[in-house]
């Protein structure tokens, strides 16, 4: 029996977790990085790097990618589409047949302006923005990609991933760069980077040709809510609330604000079978919490609401 090979174009956060998941599952992992020194650090792990910079085809990634039985992709478009289709469909559909999977990270800003409502994967996407309409259009294009190979090809639309090293608002806090933001009626929806890795895993196991899912957690919340109870588990005030139109905040960050929607996880439940590790905010913060104290980091774990 042939041994799983996973191929991760893009080795970022979401991309090392999956990695690391597989290994220990017995399967080679290989995949793309631009960072030398990381890429020497996830070579020790067991994960070969091969440099892909989005503008040249690569003849690593090219041999690389014919020992891979299972592909996921978190590269963003840019303006002339999606890289890693653009310089190897042709080294892709060659492997027809023996390629088992194709994954493609998008994201839940594909939708656009919800008014808040709860939305599900039948809801009509409308991106509002450049960058999210190609999100749209890379979408489309893996799809296609997988009938045309007759290989399984699946969409994840993303919210904020959040979680460990870093990636969240008690790091954000402890670094004096979090901002109590308030715009009454806005929500936004999270997911620990661990349970979209189990959803990435569940679906591995179960290649629904075409499918879409939305990944989020149960609770979508307004984020100076989540701040606030970060603060809380860290026996520390939160920073002063600062009103949305008072905050002066960059045109980059007001785009987040301006559009609101809750994204039902259901689908990952019903065909995947997934059951969340850290269903709200709350579990997940208070997990980080935990590690951190663990390690030697004070940090106060007692809120429970």
């Amino acid at each position: 029996m042939t041994t799983p090979s996973l191929f991760c174009f893009g080795l970022g956060y979401t991309g090392v977790r999956l990695a690391r998941a597989a290994i220990a599952r017995g399967w080679s992992v290989a995949g793309t990085c631009r960072d030398a020194g990381k890429a020497a650090t996830l070579c020790a792990l067991g994960m070969r790097t091969i440099p892909f910079d989005g503008t040249h085809a690569s003849a690593e990634v090219q041999d690389a990618l014919g020992q891979a039985t299972h592909l996921l992709s978190s590269i963003p478009p840019d303006a002339d589409g999606d890289p890693v289709l653009r310089l190897h469909t042709t080294d892709l559909e060659t492997l027809a047949g023996s390629l088992q999977w194709l994954g493609y990270l998008s994201t839940t800003g594909v939708y656009g302006d919800c008014d808040g409502d709860w939305i599900d994967e039948d809801r009509t996407p409308k991106p509002a923005t450049v960058e999210n309409q190609r999100r749209l259009d890379a979408e489309d294009d893996w799809l296609g990609l997988g009938a045309r190979m007759a290989t399984p090809a699946q969409v994840f639309r993303l919210p904020g991933i959040y979680g460990p090293e870093g990636r969240n608002v008690i790091d954000s806090l402890e670094a004096g760069r979090a901002r109590r933001i308030v715009k009454p009626g806005q929500v936004f929806n999270r997911i620990h980077v661990d349970d979209l890795v189990a959803v990435l895993l569940a679906a591995l196991e179960r290649p629904h040709a075409g499918r879409i899912y939305n990944l989020s957690d149960d609770e979508p919340a307004p984020a100076d809510e989540v701040l606030c109870h970060a603060a809380a588990l860290m026996g520390i005030e939160p920073p002063p609330a600062e009103p949305f139109e008072e905050a002066g905040l960059s045109p980059f960050a007001r785009h987040f604000y301006a559009e609101c929607k809750r994204v039902s996880n259901q689908r990952i439940k019903q065909e995947l079978g997934v059951h969340l590790r850290y269903p709200t905010y709350r579990e997940g913060l208070r997990a980080i919490a935990e590690a951190r104290a663990a390690a030697g980091t004070p940090a106060s774990v007692e809120p429970q609401t």
